[in-house]
This record gives structure tokens, C-alpha cells and sequence, in this order.
């Protein structure tokens, strides 16, 4: 019995992992209408939003899809070290708070810096 309650929530998870995509593939194809596949724009291998696909490949991108590209690196590594600060924060004293303020009053620092240098206003940034 003991063999049955361990391995039966991973089965069951098993389960789960496998049927749900293939429940979401199966409906995906019930309820697509089927035109999309004759039409040339959606089968084009470019369709991700650039608005100029022609061109050589040692063609340079905007710098603005860099920088996006590190301000999303940098507050997914704020999500990061912030769960295991919450996640403790019950347990510890005042030192752990205090470690938590004085990182979020840096990462706001930042925050506050890259809304003043217009870096996620689009329309204010050359494409060069």
C-alpha cells in the first residue's frame, strides 16, 4: 500500500503532462478554421512582427530588441531571487527584511533610470 501512495500522484502527473497538450493539439485542430493554411501570409517562416524581412544576413536589428531583450533578463533575475526571499520571510528577523528593502530600493533605482532614459518608449528611439 505504502508503494501505491507514492507512485500514484507521479502517475497520475504523468498523466496530466501527456494528455493535456494533446487535449490542446486536438482542439486546436477541431476548432482552427481551415483556411489560415492557404493563406500565404501566415505559412511565411517571417512572421514575427519585423516590418522589413528583405535584406542581407549580416543586417544589423534596432538596438531597442536588445534592450528589451537585457530589461527582461534583468526583472526575470528579480523574479527569481525574490521567491526564496518571500518564501523565507516568515521564518527570519529584521536582517532578512532589511536585505530585501535595500535590494528592491536598487532594483527600483533601475527601474526608475531606464523609465527616465526612455529606453520603453518605441516611438522616441531610431532604428538605428
Amino acid at each position: 500500500m505504502e508503494t501505491f501512495n507514492v507512485f500514484f500522484p507521479i502517475f497520475v502527473l504523468v498523466l496530466l503532462a501527456v494528455a493535456v497538450p494533446f487535449g490542446m493539439m486536438f482542439a486546436n485542430w477541431v476548432l482552427s478554421p481551415q483556411t489560415q493554411v492557404k493563406n500565404k501570409v501566415k505559412t511565411d517562416a517571417y512572421e514575427c512582427g519585423l516590418s522589413n524581412v528583405i535584406g542581407k544576413a549580416s543586417d544589423r536589428f534596432p538596438i531597442k530588441y536588445y534592450q528589451v531583450a537585457m530589461l527582461f533578463l534583468v526583472f526575470d533575475l528579480e523574479v527569481a531571487l525574490l521567491f526564496p526571499l518571500a518564501i523565507e520571510f516568515l521564518n527570519a528577523g529584521w536582517e532578512l527584511f532589511a536585505i530585501l528593502m535595500f535590494f528592491l530600493l536598487i532594483l527600483e533605482a533601475g527601474y526608475l533610470y531606464v523609465i527616465r532614459s526612455g529606453v520603453l518608449n518605441w516611438s522616441k528611439l531610431s532604428d538605428s
